[in-house]
């Protein structure tokens, strides 16, 4: 199913977060679990997921569309699930496994879920997708983050050739143009609840 057009105008980034953030605050909670799912079988039933072994995925805020259907689907699927291990003083974040969603998550600082301490951390570069959030997307793949710059400093360290990153967002995240710096990273691809860009 296509995307829908894109619905903000231009905006500065901290005015693009501040509607983005609106727009997700105002999502109904079955809503955001319904799209969740959907989410789901749409990752479950892409190339990226058939070939990946290894997935760096997310714990969502409440505002995020959550990756736990997929990531509970994953793991009995025998895939290496990782999630971000955050270290708050140099703003940085690790991946570290996790085998169950129930017992290997804490809460952290501000209420983020971050995996406990006895999960080992995992090589970036052993990774072969990574599922990232974002406030906003567009059409040119252009990610805007909540301006601490934890991926784009972990995708400035990853190898070359670098893992797919694919951008994960509900669809009405995505806008008209998200503006851009030069240490702002693009997506390869986003998927949504109802559908997937991709560059060709």
């Amino acid at each position: 199913m296509p995307l829908p057009s894109p619905v903000s105008p231009t905006l500065t980034k901290p005015a693009l977060r501040a509607a983005t953030q609106s727009t997700l605050n105002a999502i109904d909670p079955a809503d955001r679990v319904n799209a969740s799912h959907r989410l789901a079988e749409h990752l479950q039933g892409s190339d990226l997921y058939r070939s990946a072994s290894t997935i760096f995925a997310y714990a969502a805020l409440p505002s995020e569309i959550s990756l736990d259907p997929f990531m509970a689907a994953a793991l009995a699927d025998g895939k290496c699930i990782c999630i971000p291990a955050i270290d708050w003083a140099t703003k940085s974040m690790s991946p570290a496994q996790i085998h169950n969603l129930d017992t290997d998550l804490e809460s952290g600082r501000y209420g983020v879920r971050v995996p406990i301490a006895a999960c080992p951390l995992v090589e970036p570069n052993n990774i072969d997708l990574f599922l990232i959030p974002g406030l906003a997307f567009d059409r040119s793949f252009n990610r805007l983050g909540r301006g601490a710059g934890f991926y784009d400093r972990l995708i400035e360290s990853l190898p070359s050739p670098r893992p797919q990153l694919a951008g994960v967002c509900f669809a009405s995240q995505i806008v008209e143009t998200v503006p851009t710096e030069p240490h702002d990273h693009p997506m390869d691809r986003i998927i949504t609840e109802i559908g997937e860009l991709k560059t060709q």
